[in-house]
């Protein structure tokens, strides 16, 4: 006996039923899917403003606890960093002649991408505002990816990425109208010494008159 084979309008609903079925899981919270709730996205925003405030504070101290033993740190000079150290020393670098101040902050995308119960990715952009010694403040927007790893009920930065837009950078141009600005006034105080030097050989040029 044959088994009847299934008929094309059966077919079509099979269809139609995994596609919404696709659709369903896809619609779902990825919370929910990873079993991820609030408690624990209250905790990844709580390193991520532990991390914000080390950097502006220039105070490292408070992210160390927030920091997987094996992280990493992309700068976006592609420097990579995995000791809390050798990055505070390269932070500190960036406070050079011309840069007074560096402010950052930062936003995260609603979006993020919860891996598993302990492992999620989020991300964002974000603006570092450099205030330079002439008084004059540039901005830089960048985009920013972190890895958070769940550890001891504790969510920490596995990895820190950033990235910006290598055509605009505020701090090359910020060092250039000063080197440049310093140039003038150099300049200017040359020619001033010059003219003064000349006045000064003309009157020595000049003949004395005598009293009778």
């Amino acid at each position: 006996m044959k088994k009847q084979q299934p008929t094309r309008g059966y077919r079509f609903m099979q269809l139609v039923c995994s596609v919404l079925l696709v659709l369903a899981i896809w619609n779902l919270p990825q919370g929910a899917l990873a079993g991820i709730g609030q408690q624990d996205i209250d905790g990844i925003v709580r390193t991520r403003e532990m991390a914000l405030q080390a950097i502006n504070t220039r105070d490292f101290s408070k992210i160390e606890p927030f920091l997987h033993p094996d992280f990493t740190i992309t700068t976006v000079d592609n420097r990579v960093f995995h000791k809390v150290p050798e990055f505070e020393k390269y932070w500190n670098q960036q406070f050079s002649s011309t840069i007074k101040e560096i402010k950052m902050t930062v936003n995260a995308d609603a979006a993020r991408r919860v891996l598993s119960p302990e492992i999620v990715v989020s991300y964002g952009d974000a603006i570092a505002t450099f205030y330079f010694k002439n008084g004059k403040a540039r901005n830089m927007a960048m985009r920013w990816t972190a890895v958070l790893q769940k550890s001891q009920a504790k969510w920490q930065i596995q990895s820190l990425h950033f990235s910006s837009n290598l055509l605009d950078n505020p701090v090359l141009k910020g060092t250039q109208e000063a080197s440049l600005f310093a140039t003038v006034i150099a300049g200017i105080g040359g020619l001033l010494l010059g003219a003064v030097a000349m006045l000064l050989w003309r009157r020595q040029r000049q003949p004395t008159t005598e009293k009778v």
